[in-house]
């Protein structure tokens, strides 16, 4: 291949975005930052939500940067984190900024909800676990809070759903994003009539749902003309961040059967499985069940992830005493170097879902389980990635008991896989050879996708194509 394929991923975090440039040269997929912004909630009478038409404006800035610095564009795709959604109304327009998962409107009626479908059920139904960030529980809170809605709005778009919405004018709902929802039947790309009536939600609402990888339409005429981009396809693909991450993985021939963890503000660790698993163990050992790129399951555990230490980082900043990510790392070895014994601490635990004092909570935490709380920074930050380490080393042990089979390897990808310290404690804390890479996962599966879509790579030879194409680095439990 002779021409250099561009394509744009439009790669949106809980609190960052960034538009990257996919380059395709017909041997191997490369990305670069073409244009980085903060996504910051924005609280309004007590609520919490998206401020989604900036974030809009800063992807159009990315598409006019990268249109402008690199001339003709083939594709643009996006990917968001799950659950979150807006309303369209019959004219086609969003009737308000979409509410942010950590709004607490669904406190009050998520007892309703549970009565009428219990936990169990809507494992059993959905493959989800039950969760008051989902979307089922945003939905029936805003339907009992504003019943008008019910006249009012006329679809319901997940986050990437509605940007290639506002894109392209199509409206579409896309697979994988949409198991993250509590509303699709386990395993199917359809909604589920049970919890749909039990719950009185309005079927209507839900939109035609497409599979990761389908080309929706093109960059709307108005569009192009404004950010100088020309009829860019966009296309569906894997819409949820996990699923284009997990469609990055570029598992090795035979070897055996490997776990992945998704490491960033969230962890997500877990197996790919042919069918979604709907035991009660599953639905003790809090695993749940999303769809893949191609199809098939996605068995994985949420884990707060480098939320805590980020928040940490934040919170040492505005005291002015910063630390950067490569400090961080350089003073937790340190710790470890001089035989601090790193307390053990449960990263879920719901003191640390909030944003705040994250040291003080961690200190308080150990009192509370009689352990001696950490007091200099190396040890603070090696507390929360030791806790990391063991958490994943517990959803890995739970994924072996889960499935009958013997994980041989771990493939951990995102940026947390920069943070060699956890890699490596990673490795110590289940056993496992650690196969860390790619960094940019979720932006180099969301172009694999794209490429799957244009019909210019086949979708089978993919993670080949992205192990030719990234570097991969190898931890193991003993140095």
């Amino acid at each position: 291949m002779d021409e250099i394929i561009k394509l744009l991923a439009v790669d949106l975090g809980a609190s960052s975005g960034r538009v990257m440039l996919g380059l395709y040269d017909g041997k191997r997929i490369k990305v670069e930052e073409v244009h980085r912004f903060a996504n910051q909630p924005v609280e309004l009478h007590g609520h919490l939500y998206w401020d989604v038409l900036q974030l809009f404006h800063e992807i159009k800035q990315g598409i006019r940067k990268a249109a402008r610095e690199y001339g003709t564009l083939t594709s643009v795709s996006v990917d968001t984190w799950g659950v979150d959604y807006g309303f369209i109304d019959r004219k086609g327009q969003l009737l308000y900024a979409p509410h942010h998962y950590r709004d607490q409107r669904t406190a009050a009626s998520a007892p309703i909800l549970e009565e009428l479908l219990p936990p169990a059920e809507q494992f059993k139904l959905t493959g989800n676990q039950s969760a008051r960030i989902n979307t089922v529980y945003q939905l029936f809170a805003d339907l009992e809070e504003s019943p008008w809605l019910r006249e009012t709005a006329d679809m319901m778009l997940l986050m990437p759903d509605l940007f290639h919405y506002l894109l392209s004018g199509t409206a579409a709902g896309e697979q994988t994003i949409w198991s993250t929802s509590g509303l699709l039947a386990a395993g199917s790309s359809a909604a589920s009539a049970k919890v749909m009536n039990r719950l009185r939600l309005p079927l209507n609402l839900v939109p035609q749902l497409v599979p990761a990888g389908t080309v929706i339409g093109q960059l709307l005429p108005s569009l192009q003309k404004e950010l100088g981009a020309g009829p860019l396809q966009v296309i569906a693909g894997a819409s949820h961040d996990t699923a284009s991450a997990v469609a990055s993985i570029p598992y090795g021939p035979g070897g055996g059967a490997a776990a992945f963890i998704s490491c960033g503000t969230w962890s997500l660790a877990g197996m790919e499985t042919e069918q979604p698993v709907l035991t009660d163990q599953a639905r003790e050992y809090g695993f749940t069940n999303e769809g893949c790129f191609g199809g098939g399951n996605r068995l994985l555990k949420n884990i707060t992830g480098l939320w805590m230490l980020q928040e940490t980082q934040r919170g040492w900043a505005l005291a002015g005493e910063p630390v950067s990510h490569q400090e961080a790392v350089r003073l937790a070895a340190e710790a470890r170097s001089e035989g601090y014994a790193a307390a053990v601490i449960d990263p879920d635990d719901v003191l640390f879902s909030t944003p705040g004092d994250m040291p003080g909570r961690i200190a308080a935490y150990c009192t509370r389980s009689a352990q001696q709380p950490p007091e200099r920074k190396g040890e603070v930050i090696l507390t929360i990635l030791q806790s990391l380490a063991s958490a994943y080393s517990q959803t890995i042990s739970e994924l072996e008991t889960l499935t009958g089979q013997s994980i041989c390897a771990i493939h951990m990808v995102g940026g947390g896989i920069r943070n060699e310290l956890l890699c490596q404690l990673t490795a110590e804390a289940t056993g496992k050879e650690i196969i860390a890479g790619p960094a940019e996962a979720s932006a180099t599966g969301n172009v694999a996708v794209q490429l799957a879509a244009l019909g210019i790579a086949e979708a089978a030879e993919l993670r080949e194509l992205i192990a030719q194409s990234c570097t991969l680095v190898r931890y193991y439990p003993s140095k």
